[in-house]
């Protein structure tokens, strides 16, 4: 299914047939008759779709960015799920936190947000440099145990798909999207999708070529197929004793690269 790139659906509105915006009715002539004409015609008067901005994210942001993400990603997220990692409702976990908004000042992070002011949809992304490459284990500092099974894993799927050496040597800049989250109200309307292209205008902005995704469960694996990205390394949860072993069907990490 084509999608409007993100550039043009900044403050959306519904449009009807022929690319004609659709104009909205805030009264009818001869009152309640349009809704009875429209029945006889086996026609029903079409709600008119939420519209939504896009801008990106900076630090000041962080504060809202964790609310956000604790109610619609944290506790949904299969890797944080099968280890317990939030235990109530109420449970917090700061590394994760942190790690989570460590990237914002990176000024590569969009969000959505609806008539109202609130977000509705996010992405979280990072950018890295071939030149600053560290491929050293990170997890060894965290002092949450749980967490550092995550770092761990995280680490190694950065140290074995070595995007690097699968990237052509006049790429110095790549684009990861870390975090991908949608409010409950808002899934399955495509806003994902139009944040992906627009954090894929942000990465040519800041002169990166390619973008990377990591994905831990099937469902954003199956997203970055959608977004035509390639696999370039996966692994079985169950390969390594360490890590968390997510029930069907997340039973894979993958590591997934676009140039552009």
């Amino acid at each position: 299914m084509a999608v409007t790139s993100a550039r043009s659906i900044i403050n959306m509105k519904e449009k009807g047939h022929f690319g004609h915006e659709k104009t909205r009715i805030d009264k009818y002539t001869l009152a309640d008759e349009l809704p009875a004409q429209l029945s006889e015609l086996d026609l029903r008067p079409r709600t008119m779709a939420p519209s939504y901005t896009l801008r990106k994210l900076t630090p000041k942001d962080k504060e809202p960015v964790i609310d956000f993400l604790r109610r619609f990603f944290f506790r949904d997220e299969p890797l944080n799920l099968t280890i317990n990692l939030l235990e109530t409702p109420e449970s917090r976990c700061i590394e994760l936190e942190d790690y989570a908004s460590s990237t914002l000042s990176d000024g590569a992070s969009v969000a959505a947000i609806d008539e109202n002011g609130d977000f509705v949809g996010m992405v979280i992304n990072g950018i890295v440099k071939r030149e600053e490459v560290d491929y050293t284990d990170k997890s060894e500092g965290c002092p949450n145990p749980k967490f550092r099974r995550i770092l761990k894993l995280l680490g190694h799927l950065d140290r074995e798909a070595r995007i690097w050496d699968k990237l052509p040597q006049s790429c110095h800049t790549v684009l990861e999207i870390r975090i991908a989250s949608t409010h409950s109200d808002w899934r399955g309307r495509g806003l994902m999708r139009v944040l992906c292209e627009e954090t894929e205008r942000i990465a040519k902005e800041l002169g990166a070529s390619a973008l990377r995704m990591d994905t831990t469960s099937a469902f954003s694996a199956a997203a970055a197929e959608r977004l035509k990205y390639k696999k370039v390394y996966g692994l079985f949860y169950s390969e390594l004793p360490y890590a968390p072993h997510p029930e069907p069907p997340h039973l894979e990490g993958r590591v997934y690269l676009k140039e552009i």
